[in-house]
């Protein structure tokens, strides 16, 4: 299996209880270009953690490695006690076997900008493929969970539709949907309302809105400042790979402290 070596920070070791997500001096390259630089960061339970900052930035990246969709070349990340993607042994990592990452992502929920659902499956199929095939549920319980998910996100009339008989807004609801069927600990958002027209953002940022007020531990990559704003329990700003500033809304957004958070700011208010 391939591995992963990295120095030992102090602050490394699984998270308490409290902790859903805990990233440690996680670095990431293609090729040349060293997309993350050491980003560490850690998220409690029922927080919303906004990610703000310019294209190119390791936002997206940091994402994926979260969910293990990217591998990470050093450092580590743990979701809801367990490490992603890896197991330790003698100060190294170890890849697990897919099976293993499948059954330990199974955790964590990902909403991607351009929807990714099954063009070929109903709403209702892409919903319940996910708990029927990795949670093993059956498949009258999943679909029956998918049609309350659907009510809850706008879309109970929308079980029999195909996605191409959505609107885009339409869509990622649905992908929501799909992703809160898994019963995740950790949802992660990846510019959600970036590939939508402007009149179907709303509909989205609403539902997420309700997410974050009922508690959902959330990790949201947005330029919606107003969304940040208003739902965020503290905004990091990334910028070349690294955690430039962290604090809460009023800080980072109202009176940020470093100049490169100021500098990016003032060009998207």
């Amino acid at each position: 299996m391939p591995d992963a070596t990295f120095t030992e920070p102090t602050t490394i070791g699984a998270p308490s209880g409290e902790t859903v997500c805990r990233v440690v001096d996680v670095r990431k390259r293609f090729g040349a270009q060293e997309i993350l630089r050491g980003v560490s960061l850690e998220v409690k339970a029922g927080e919303v953690l906004c990610v703000l900052g310019p294209s190119g930035s390791g936002k997206t990246t940091m994402l994926r490695c979260i969910n293990h969709l990217e591998k990470i070349d050093s450092g580590q990340i743990w979701v809801d006690g367990g490490l992603v993607g890896y197991r330790e042994h003698r100060d190294r990592l170890y890849e697990l076997h897919e099976r293993e990452v499948a059954r330990r992502r199974a955790n964590i929920g990902m909403v991607f900008q351009r929807f990714n659902l099954f063009a070929h499956m109903t709403v209702l199929e892409n919903i319940t493929m996910a708990p029927v095939l990795v949670r093993r549920q059956k498949r009258s319980l999943a679909a029956e969970r998918a049609r309350q998910l659907l009510e809850r996100v706008g879309l109970g009339d929308k079980v029999d539709a195909y996605p191409s008989q959505l609107s885009g807004g339409q869509q990622q609801r649905v992908a929501i949907a799909r992703a809160l069927a898994m019963e995740p600990k950790l949802l992660l958002f990846d510019e959600p309302t970036s590939a939508l027209d402007p009149e179907l953002v709303s509909g989205v940022l609403d539902v997420m809105k309700e997410l974050a007020a009922d508690g959902y531990t959330m990790i949201v990559v947005t330029h919606e400042i107003g969304f940040a704003r208003e739902a965020a329990d503290r905004i990091i700003l990334m910028d070349q790979g690294v955690v430039v500033e962290s604090g809460p809304p009023a800080q980072i957004i109202d009176n940020p402290r470093e100049q490169r958070t100021k500098s990016f700011l003032s060009k998207v208010l």
